[in-house]
């Protein structure tokens, strides 16, 4: 066989690897193929190489024999290097293939991400092509300017068109004035969409700059800020108000912290000589005397300490004044607490109130007040002077009248001038009690005394008190009681009486012919009594009315100079209906009479309650008793003895005493079952008479005690209690009042001062 050595086999095998080199840049795409399509040739190419170099062998062909092994070796790094470069180059390729891919995916993303961010902010962005002359919107521009997507994306000429003509020229002034400067800008313009909607967008620009440093396009982001703005502008209005109000104000407004920091002052600062801003961060202690230190601790200390908020948390301390002739002024202040989200008070807002002149008023008011307490009493004194003094004469005029009336055999004449004596001192007696009765009312010191009563009986008994005078004048006198109401009542008996007497004295007064009628009923559901008292006199006018029951008031001027009067009877009449839980009131035609009706509480009582109310007596009981008679005045003693003597009961002993230590020199020396004891002597009075009587005297420590007196105000009751004294008659007297009180206690010892009991008969 001829082989084929030399330059011509060279040429082969690289005319080989040319081809296999080619085929395997070409084809070759990873390891596996790679193997399948070199082993053919690889294969063919060492067979071929041994198959030469074993026959060179065999001849002895050395040379040949090497030319063929390193062929052999040539071919075999050949095929290592192109391996070697075929997977270097297929690595480069898959970590391209990779970045590629990674990036492609974060762009992706970044593109969700700014979609979401546009979607929340409400913004949208684009990019506008200077060279290109292309504009690019995000889906954000659509929905900032209200274009729908299913209609086709919007142009920038769509978007031009929702501009006006003046903010049309500014956007397209921004975008020159960026492409021109290379730099960013912005502007805000109001556009109406195409659903008539008006919008706020605010758009910023920016310049993007190619390799060369020029232009070649603008980006820029969109973003609705109306509902911004709207807020804003209500933000500014709202702060406009309050800065108005502060600046405004009259109070002082301040802003402290927990630690007593100022944060705030308001400018009504200035009035006191502060300056708001400069007591911003100075402590509030700065501005108080250290006297008031104390109160504005405390008023922090409760904000700060109270877990609830509180609106009544106040104090009043002195502010330094720097701007007046004062140097402090009063101030009010009002403390609320500013609390966290988690409620923990972290300072508090003090409103501070000028409050000087109203200390001032009130120190004033202090002051009137201590005044009319002495006027009032020293009213009260003259009126306790002048009703003993008035009373004390009157009790001899009215009792020796009354005395004299009950004379048997007395002349006509004679009878008839005692009986306009009695009525003469019973009127100025009338006088006298309304004008006391009005004090009590006014001082609030009366009390009522309620008792069970039957309301026909106590109805007939005192309209027969007027039957003379009804009959003088020729009046007609009536009382109905509706059927259906109760035979007793418990109610004030003495003070019905005198509303009743005061209405009956008016009807009479008042009506020159006629009649006048009394009429009761009860209403069980109120548990009130209701009694009218209607005349056919002279009437009232309408527009007197109005002013009928006030005090010292009367219809008119001619009446009290024609019928007399205080004017005091039914505003007494008012107030007392009025403090037995009822009212009065009046309807009256004038010529034609009038109609008084007034109400009272009054319930029902039952049979065990009336029968356990004694009965009144006019007359004295049975009975053998000391009593020892203490007055200054002779006429007094005289008319108690001439009215004890009148009771015709021959087993009364009565001792006489003109002064206190006369009564007590007796009382130390003489058992009394009684003592009637005048309150107004000189001297020893009978407060301190009573006192002593009762601390010197073993044998009269417990016996009763009875102020005979004309102070009849209800601090000289009480003061007589206080002085041991057991009971109160006034002056002037009246006997059944006088016997009601000594058969109450005849017989009866009372509480010794060491506060033992005597077993003696109880009233």
């Amino acid at each position: 066989m001829i082989l084929y050595d030399g330059p011509a086999q060279i040429l082969g095998m690289a005319t080989i690897g040319l081809v296999v080199w080619i085929r395997l840049v070409v084809e070759t795409l990873g390891r596996t193929r790679f193997w399948l399509n070199i082993t053919p040739p690889l294969l063919a190419a060492s067979y071929f190489q041994i198959w030469s170099a074993t026959q060179h062998a065999r001849q002895n062909m050395t040379g040949p024999m090497v030319t063929d092994l390193a062929n052999l070796v040539f071919l075999l790094f050949t095929l290592l290097l192109i391996r070697s470069a075929v997977s270097a180059r297929r690595q480069r390729w898959l970590k391209t293939h990779q970045e590629i891919s990674l990036s492609a995916q974060k762009a992706r993303e970044a593109h969700k991400i700014a979609v979401l961010a546009e979607e929340l902010a409400g913004s949208g962005h684009f990019r506008l092509g200077v060279q290109e002359e292309t504009a690019t919107f995000s889906r954000g521009i659509d929905e900032i300017y209200g274009f729908n997507l299913r209609e086709g994306e919007a142009s920038a000429q769509d978007i031009l068109d929702l501009y006006g003509e003046g903010p049309r020229a500014r956007l397209m002034q921004l975008i020159a004035g960026s492409i021109r400067d290379r730099r960013p800008g912005q502007v805000e313009l109001r556009c109406r969409l195409r659903d008539g909607r008006e919008r706020i967008v605010l758009t910023q620009v920016s310049p993007e700059l190619n390799s060369s440093g020029e232009v070649s396009a603008i980006l820029g982001v969109s973003m609705d800020v109306t509902e911004a703005r709207s807020r804003e502008a209500a933000l500014a209005e709202s702060e406009a108000r309050l800065r108005l109000l502060a600046d405004h104000v009259t109070d002082v407004v301040l802003w402290v912290s927990a630690g007593g920091r100022i944060l705030y002052a308001s400018p009504s600062v200035e009035r006191l000589g502060h300056n708001s801003e400069a007591m911003v961060g100075q402590a509030l202690a700065d501005y108080i005397p250290p006297a008031d230190h104390g109160a504005a601790l405390l008023l922090l200390n409760q904000v700060f300490e109270n877990e609830a908020d509180s609106s009544d948390l106040r104090a009043e301390f002195r502010f330094v004044n720097r701007r007046t002739g004062a140097e402090e002024v009063w101030m009010e202040g009002f403390a609320r607490a500013v609390r966290d989200p988690a409620g923990t008070p972290r300072s508090t807002v003090l409103n501070f109130r000028d409050v000087t002149r109203r200390r001032e008023l009130e120190e004033d008011l202090r002051q009137a007040k201590i005044r009319a307490e002495a006027a009032a009493n020293a009213k009260g004194e003259f009126l306790a002077n002048m009703s003993h003094e008035v009373r004390t004469p009157l009790t001899g005029v009215i009792g020796f009248s009354t005395l004299l009336s009950q004379t048997p055999d007395l002349p006509a004449q004679a009878e008839t001038l005692v009986r306009r004596v009695l009525a003469s001192g019973e009127a100025l007696l009338t006088v006298v009690n309304d004008i006391l009765e009005f004090s009590k009312l006014e001082a609030g010191q009366l009390e009522l005394t309620p008792a069970p009563f039957p309301i026909r009986d106590f109805l007939d008994d005192v309209v027969g008190l007027f039957s003379a005078q009804a009959e003088s004048k020729g009046l007609q006198l009536e009382v109905k009681v509706d059927p259906g109401a109760p035979l007793h009542l418990l109610a004030d008996r003495a003070r019905l009486r005198q509303v009743l007497i005061n209405l009956l004295g008016n009807a009479i007064k008042f009506t020159d012919q006629g009649w006048i009628r009394v009429a009761a009923s009860y209403d069980e559901n109120r548990s009130e009594l209701r009694v009218s008292v209607t005349d056919t006199g002279v009437g009232i006018s309408s527009d007197s009315l109005d002013r009928l029951f006030q005090r010292f008031t009367q219809a008119d001027g001619s009446i009290s100079r024609r019928y007399g009067g205080t004017g005091l009877g039914l505003s007494i009449c008012r107030q007392l209906t009025e403090l037995m839980g009822g009212g009065i009131g009046v309807v009256s035609t004038p010529g034609a009479g009038s109609s008084f009706t007034f109400t009272i509480r009054a319930p029902t009582v039952s049979h065990a309650e009336i029968a356990a109310t004694p009965p009144a007596q006019a007359t004295l009981a049975g009975g053998t008793f000391r009593i020892l008679l203490v007055d200054d005045l002779e006429v007094n003693r005289e008319l108690v003895r001439a009215l004890l003597g009148a009771a015709g009961d021959a087993g009364m002993k009565v001792d006489e005493a003109a002064s206190g230590p006369e009564a007590i020199s007796m009382a130390v020396s003489t058992t009394y079952d009684l003592i009637l004891m005048d309150l107004q002597m000189p001297g020893m009075d009978g407060f301190a008479a009573s006192r002593a009587i009762r601390r010197l005297s073993a044998e009269n420590a417990t016996t009763p005690i009875i102020a005979l007196s004309a102070n009849v105000l209800a601090e000289h009751i009480e003061e007589a209690e206080q002085a041991g004294m057991s009971d109160h008659v006034d002056k002037p007297i009246v006997p059944a009042r006088l016997f009601a009180v000594l058969n109450r206690w005849a017989g009866v010892r009372v509480a010794s001062p060491s506060g033992t009991t005597s077993t003696a008969a109880l009233p």
